[in-house]
């Protein structure tokens, strides 16, 4: 028989001890990235993170100084998750660095600092851009802003939308109605009272006659109970509409895993089928290629974005923004109006700037823009020779209380026109053809065409591409961050801080690496 040797598992083992000198100039190049995360982080004011630990309970593995530095390098490692940083912490040269030798925090010691100091994110982003003002690499005049959809951690099925949540409301209502015969329409506050006054004082009635009420299989429910169970199921559904609403606010739709998700169109279409996804509206302010500022929305439309967009970043950089660079998803007359109001040059691309140029547009006769307008008399003529005059002044609110002036043209000579089949398009039983204009907006529109148009236009154009698009880009390719980790709109917003922290310093340390220090703004190539 051959002999085999037993491995005895409960011998001894001896520890081997492994000395490693943490001087990492010995080991790395002096321009890694590490030392310039420790020197940037050395030179912030934070002193609002000593809060992220209390008092009491043991001392912590490591100060909060020093746990900001190994999530900022970690998040430029593109390490997101709590473990796979713990992992770091104890392997990695580098982290060990940042640590200084000392113990390594686990994953929830890692979490529970990265959710404490969600807060302070917008505070310590806030210092790296002042830094990098000091420095000469941002100038602040030129706002380039651009928007892009990540999905958010969330079910992509458990969706509540606000058109079916309106129309079962309604239907209860009716229901509720009919029951006590009202023929007058009643509101789902008024209703809820009527129910709940009914259902009180059958409740009370119960009391007072002592009505058991029975359940289970061959029971037989007495009269009141079973009107006290139908109106307790109309109370509940009528609270639960309730609450559907009060989440929605303005919303269409939202996400039962996280209810500041809302359901929108992404490009990156997984069934390929057009499916809605919960996501969130990423807004980015970019400079001189850093990040300025980022924040996320819950609405799926740029347009309404700019003004609360701008608000934060005219509360911390003020009067330093002289001009705004946004595509045309971001054009409206009360972005516009309010741009001019905050003295901010606006090149914002009008929406009809590329249709406009077309063979089909400008042979379009139906269109204000191919009509003759005769500014002393206020009317236009149209392809016929037959006047538009002016009508009337009408108002229109949208949604959200912006509140628009159009002024209506009118030609009253349109029938038996040869032309009124191709310039009438509106679905009027009139058979006259009208015209709106928006004087102002268009005023502000055409300001705009015209600075876009410029020299100095295109190139403001230019750089918005390259840095604004450029940024979402390396996001989703470079740092490989197509999908939220973390629920709720706080979060998701101090993870998009974090993470354009990290993506200023690697921009930071190529630019010091190719010894290309300075503001850099793009020129078109002759």
């Amino acid at each position: 028989m051959k002999n085999h040797t037993k491995f005895n598992h409960k011998a001894k083992i001896k520890k081997m001890q492994l000395s490693f000198s943490f001087d990492l100039t010995n080991n790395f190049d002096m321009d890694d990235e590490v030392f310039l995360v420790h020197n940037i982080v050395e030179e912030m004011n934070l002193s609002f993170l000593n809060s992220a630990y209390s008092n009491r309970g043991r001392k912590p593995v490591a100060g909060p100084r020093t746990m900001l530095k190994i999530l900022v390098f970690a998040y430029l490692n593109r390490k997101y998750s709590a473990r796979d940083i713990e992992d770091a912490c104890k392997y990695d040269l580098r982290f060990r660095w940042l640590l200084n030798n000392g113990k390594s925090p686990d994953h929830v010691t890692i979490n529970r600092f990265r959710n404490k100091i969600y807060p302070f994110m917008d505070e310590v982003l806030e210092q790296l851009v002042n830094l990098l003002i000091e420095q000469k690499e941002i100038d602040l005049k030129s706002i380039y802003i651009d928007g892009t959809k990540i999905e958010a951690n969330a079910n992509r099925y458990t969706f509540v939308w606000k058109k079916s949540i309106l129309k079962y409301q309604e239907k209860l209502i009716q229901k509720i109605l009919k029951h006590f015969d009202i023929k007058e329409g009643m509101s789902s506050k008024d209703c809820k009272k009527l129910v709940l006054t009914e259902f009180n004082n059958l409740r009370n009635t119960c009391k007072s006659k002592n009505i058991i009420f029975v359940y289970g299989k061959g029971k037989r429910k007495s009269k009141e109970q079973r009107k006290y169970e139908m109106l307790k199921e109309w109370l509940d559904k009528l609270n639960t509409y309730e609450d559907h609403l009060n989440i929605l606010g303005e919303r269409n739709s939202y996400s039962k895993t996280d209810n500041d998700a809302t359901f929108m169109r992404l490009k990156d279409d997984h069934m390929k089928n057009g499916q809605l996804k919960p996501a969130y509206n990423i807004q980015c302010a970019t400079n001189g290629g850093y990040v300025v500022d980022i924040k996320g929305f819950s609405n799926p439309t740029d347009v309404r974005t700019l003004i609360p967009f701008m608000d934060d970043l005219l509360a911390k950089y003020g009067t330093r923004i002289n001009r705004v660079v946004a595509d045309s998803g971001y054009e409206s007359e009360e972005n516009y109006l309010y741009l001019k109001e905050k003295q901010i040059e606006s090149f914002i691309k009008p929406s009809n700037y590329e249709i406009k140029r077309t063979r089909k547009y400008r042979n379009d006769i139906s269109r204000k823009e191919n009509m003759i307008y005769c500014d002393t008399d206020d009317y236009y003529i149209c392809t016929n020779n037959k006047k538009l005059e002016f009508e009337k002044i009408i108002y229109r609110k949208n949604n959200y209380g912006f509140k628009s002036e159009s002024r209506v043209y009118l030609c009253k000579d349109c029938l038996g026109c040869n032309y009124s089949n191709k310039c009438i398009k509106s679905k009027n039983t009139s058979g006259l053809k009208r015209i709106y204009v928006s004087k102002r907006f268009e005023e502000l529109r055409r300001k705009s065409e015209e600075n876009i148009t410029t020299e100095e236009g295109i190139t403001e154009r230019l750089n918005r591409s390259i840095q604004a698009e450029g940024i979402f880009s390396y996001i989703k390719s470079g740092m490989r961050y197509l999908r939220f980790r973390h629920r709720s709109m706080n979060k998701i917003i101090a993870q998009m801080k974090l993470l354009s922290l990290a993506i200023n310093i690697r921009k930071l340390s190529n630019k010091m690496k190719s010894k290309n220090m300075g503001f850099i703004r793009y020129k078109e190539a002759i």
